[in-house]
């Protein structure tokens, strides 16, 4: 049995159900973190805290320094974690707009990853991956199922007049 201080000394610990809250919380890592006070509340030692949601001693020190200078939300996950998109959320609109103007311009057929790559590198001097260029179309809402491009010598009444006569199963 692991053996340590106790957790008695941390002002604010009972005004919170860390219990509830780590089995409603959907970030893996917050859900952690509850957990862990959860159990420095149930008056574990820090080790066995420590132990228990398998992280090291130092990472369950670091968030309880957080607890006290910051409170609750010192154990929430701070933004600007990972890597920043390569076309900044204040151009996502623009972006977007240019994307919907070049698939307006393309006569005959759709664009492709290739074409708004060719985009990126042209309008916003970035040189992507495919993998990038398509989630930065996600990030934009731009993820369609890929639908055609109307046919130039299409005929749109014809079409709409099939509809409303053709049998329906």
């Amino acid at each position: 049995m692991l053996r340590g201080r106790k957790a008695a000394q941390i002002k604010g610990l009972d005004q919170y159900d860390f219990d509830k809250l780590a089995k409603t919380e959907g970030s893996p890592r917050e859900r952690r973190r509850f957990l862990a006070f959860a159990h420095l509340q149930e008056g574990k030692a820090f080790t066995e805290t420590a132990a228990f949601v398998r992280v090291k001693l130092r990472s369950l020190m670091r968030w309880i320094k957080r607890f006290r200078t910051e409170g609750f939300e010192g154990l929430k996950d701070k933004p600007g974690r990972g890597k920043k998109p390569l076309i900044p959320r204040e151009n996502q609109a623009a972006f977007r707009q240019a994307v919907l103007e070049l698939q307006e311009k393309k006569v005959g057929g759709r664009i492709k990853g290739k074409d708004i790559l060719e985009l990126m590198k042209t309008k916003y001097g970035v040189d992507p991956s495919l993998k990038t260029v398509y989630n930065t179309l996600k990030r934009a809402d731009l993820v369609w199922i890929s639908g055609r491009s109307i046919h130039p010598k299409a005929d749109l009444e014809a079409q709409e007049t099939f509809k409303k006569t053709s049998q329906k199963k």
